[in-house]
């Protein structure tokens, strides 16, 4: 609608041109506003015969149980139209004032722009009388003073037509701001009852659910980075406790706009199944690290056992070659022959075991990080040396480094418990085996983060067909465009 005109506005006492637009600009403005108000007259009508009972349009339980809504639709929606139809009117009748305005506001700076050149060219006549005149001049004429009379009343007249183009200008864009001042009373004149006021609670709740349905998604991406970190790297404690947390808070916001048809229930029963499955998984982890632990144990036990025995079988086997430097009988040296093929391989394994145990342990589970007391005394130093441990981490396996790709789908707990056992079996222990069932740790601990990108799913999101379908999940709940500048409403 931008149609700026060029010229000196400063002589009209303008910076620039004061109606930079043209008429015909509001046309398509126009058919805009009346387009909508024609819809909802249209929808209005239809959803007020389903109200009344037509069944030719809608038929059977469900229509009976919306006809009430159907009557309350109807009666909201002409109310809608009905200030749609007051800004096509209030446009209607601004539109001649715009014309004038421009055409005004353009004849008089054409005129002050010829007043300005016909006072310059008058400033540039001879002015005999006003001159400075040497003593031995000679005395001025008749035709002198009538030519410093002709150009003073020239300037005069110029600054006489600049005057009254300024006088034209400021009376169109008078006129102008009283036709704008008119337009927007129309616009207004039935806000007061129409029943469609917006109030102070309903306007608190359209910025918060703006800001939920930001704070979703980016708590989900937060989410989702902490979770791989954690799956990928060993040890991380706080960062997957906050991951944890994100999702926690991701699904409370989520509800809150579900609860007021703002989101998707999809969305919440996602991320609550998200949560029990991180749940399922922890305990079925920390019953696995308790295995883990018990292993362990059972093998420090028998390494002392067995290398009690070790020991012992080292001295008879130094008893016995005593007696064989003093005489002793070939049986001797068969015993000893038979005693150190037994202590190789033993030490072999016991030392295997201690190699094995020295480099092996449980660590905790991101769910035991700290205790209560320490989060209700708000022990900050606790919770700073495990992000600097967090933190520590990341640094030693970054870029590369010896990643758990196991943990990747969650069966890394089941491979540490496989792995003691198998070292337990050297030295002579029984380990334990891995049921089937247990492998619903793991799959709980996958699904658990695979799901979490899928919290901003909405059911149009599983029908391509939908016209609401797109990649966004939140666009077909993001109501702001009711609330746009542009539509003012």
């Amino acid at each position: 609608m931008s149609a700026v005109r060029g010229g000196d506005w400063h002589l009209l006492g303008y910076d620039t041109d004061p109606v930079p637009a043209e008429g015909s600009g509001l046309d398509e403005v126009i058919r805009h506003y009346e387009s909508i108000t024609l819809q909802m007259e249209t929808q209005a009508k239809l959803l007020k015969k389903i109200g009344d009972g037509d069944e030719t349009l809608l038929k059977g339980v469900a229509a009976d149980a919306m006809r009430k809504r159907s009557r309350e639709s109807a009666d909201s929606l002409n109310r809608a139209s009905g200030r749609y139809a007051d800004v096509r009117d209030a446009l209607r009748e601004y539109r001649p004032a715009l014309e004038t305005a421009r055409s005004e506001t353009g004849l008089a700076l054409r005129a002050a722009e010829d007043a300005a050149g016909a006072q310059k060219a008058a400033e540039g006549m001879p002015d005999p009388v006003n001159a400075d005149r040497a003593d031995d001049a000679p005395p001025l004429t008749d035709k002198d003073r009538e030519a410093s009379t002709n150009r003073s009343g020239k300037i005069e007249t110029a600054q006489q037509d600049l005057a009254a183009a300024k006088a034209r200008a400021v009376a169109a864009m008078t006129a102008f701001g009283t036709a704008a001042d008119a337009a927007a009373r129309k616009i207004r004149e039935n806000w007061g009852s129409d029943n469609l006021h917006t109030s102070g609670w309903d306007a608190f709740l359209h910025r918060l659910n703006k800001f939920l349905k930001k704070l979703v998604e980016i708590l989900m991406y937060i989410g989702m980075a902490l979770a791989v970190l954690s799956i990928l790297i060993p040890g991380l404690g706080i960062l997957t406790l906050l991951s944890v947390v994100a999702t926690v808070v991701s699904v409370a916001a989520s509800f809150i706009l579900a609860v007021q048809g703002e989101g998707s229930w999809l969305s919440v029963i996602i991320g609550v199944l998200s949560l029990g499955l991180i749940g399922v998984a922890a305990k079925m982890a920390g019953s696995l690290k308790n295995v883990q632990a018990g292993l362990l144990t059972k093998g420090a036990g028998s390494l002392g056992n067995q290398t009690k025995v070790f020991q012992n079988l080292i001295r008879d086997r130094e008893w016995l070659r005593n007696f064989l430097t003093i005489g002793a009988t070939p049986n001797i040296a068969r015993q000893i022959s038979a005693l150190s093929f037994k202590i190789g391989p033993l030490g072999t394994k016991l030392r295997g075991w201690q190699d094995f145990a020295g480099k092996t342990s449980v660590s905790p589970g991101w769910w035991q990080i700290g205790k209560p007391n320490a989060w209700v005394k708000g022990d900050f130093s606790k919770l700073s040396a495990w992000f600097k441990n967090d933190v520590s981490r990341i640094k030693s396996m970054w870029p590369r480094g010896d990643y758990r790709w196991d943990r990747l789908i969650g069966i890394s707990d089941i491979k540490d418990v496989q792995k003691i056992s198998a070292a337990l079996s050297q030295i002579g222990v029984g380990g334990f085996a891995i049921k089937t069932w247990m492998y619903i740790g793991p799959i709980s601990y996958t699904f658990s983060w695979a799901m979490r990108p899928f919290s901003l799913l909405n059911p149009s999101n599983f029908n391509p067909a939908d016209p609401r379908w797109s990649l966004y999940g939140w666009r077909d709940a993001d109501y702001a465009g009711l609330y746009s500048d542009q539509i003012g409403l």
